[in-house]
């Protein structure tokens, strides 16, 4: 996957906080501040290179809006570069820091050989190189609050399928092996995402899991529990998908959505059987679960 930065050179505070809470609504899962000389000068974001020309123009209509409002943020420079490869390796860990994610999980980077692991919480031990999926993003964190709450609705796991879709790092499916799921596959379409996901495996020492580049058109084993943490677009059009792939009573977890968009999508899964079971929300942005009913 290949990434771009949005630079914001700003020194109001009260600014950077909020442009801050905009790069994560339009999907930044991680935010680093530029600095000169040990001032804060600012914010860099990263982003997927694919959605460039969204983030570019709902950022614009962002900044117009607010210098609409308060004549100060005239001020408020920004620009967008590419980041190489080579340099992306570097730039993800000046925001990439151990931290809890739920109260069963706790982020580590591999790199990080210092910090302690608390007793009672599953370790995620990650390196998302070029891959979509660092954990700090708040679809990460409510996708995982929401399969600890499906665990918790199985006698036994063991005999639990679980399909992880758009896997990226692979941080789900670590999850799932860390709460006890039996067969778990997580796929993805980006070879870089698949490379970097089989090394977090097994990092994690969670080799059992399957990570393949297969289609989600060309699987057909149906799962007790589908996890799918991408774009309202993609749901959109994977959602038969997840009906054919899902068990009678099987649960499917939706995130990487904003609070509004389920309006959207809940009509079309209606359709296909779904029945709205919780749901959990964070800032802007929330993850739902649904049970398939059997065909009448």
């Amino acid at each position: 996957m290949e990434w771009f930065q949005i630079q914001v050179l700003v020194s109001d505070e009260s600014f950077k906080e909020a442009i801050s809470s905009y790069f994560f609504d339009l999907g930044a899962e991680g935010i680093s501040e530029t600095v000169d000389k040990g001032v804060s000068q600012g914010l860099c974001a990263c982003f997927p290179t694919q959605r460039q020309t969204e983030i570019e123009s709902q950022f614009k209509e962002y900044l117009d809006s607010i210098q609409a409002i308060s004549p100060q943020s005239a001020q408020i420079s920004w620009s967008i570069n590419p980041v190489s490869k080579e340099n992306w390796a570097e730039k993800y860990k000046e925001f990439y820091l151990a931290q809890k994610l739920t109260h069963r999980f706790f982020l580590r980077p591999r790199w990080d050989t210092e910090t302690a692991i608390p007793n009672d919480m599953y370790p995620i031990l990650l390196d998302p190189g070029q891959a979509f999926g660092t954990g700090l993003h708040q679809s990460t964190r409510l996708s995982m609050k929401l399969m600890e709450d499906v665990a918790g609705l199985f006698p036994a796991l063991e005999p639990v399928s679980l399909l992880d879709v758009g896997t990226g790092s692979g941080i789900l499916a670590i999850a799932a092996h860390h709460l006890g799921f039996g067969k778990i596959v997580a796929i993805d379409n980006d070879l870089d995402a698949i490379r970097v996901a089989q090394e977090n495996m097994k990092f994690n020492g969670a080799e059992k899991v399957q990570v393949t580049g297969t289609l989600i058109s060309e699987l057909d084993a149906p799962f007790d529990i589908v996890v799918s943490n991408i774009l309202l677009e993609t749901h959109t059009q994977l959602a038969m998908h997840y009906q054919r792939l899902l068990k009678p009573g099987g649960l499917l977890i939706l995130s990487g959505l904003l609070g509004g968009q389920l309006n959207f999508l809940e009509p079309e899964l209606k359709k296909l059987r779904f029945e709205f079971q919780q749901s959990y929300l964070l800032q802007e942005w929330a993850a739902f679960s649904y049970v398939l009913r059997p065909k009448p």
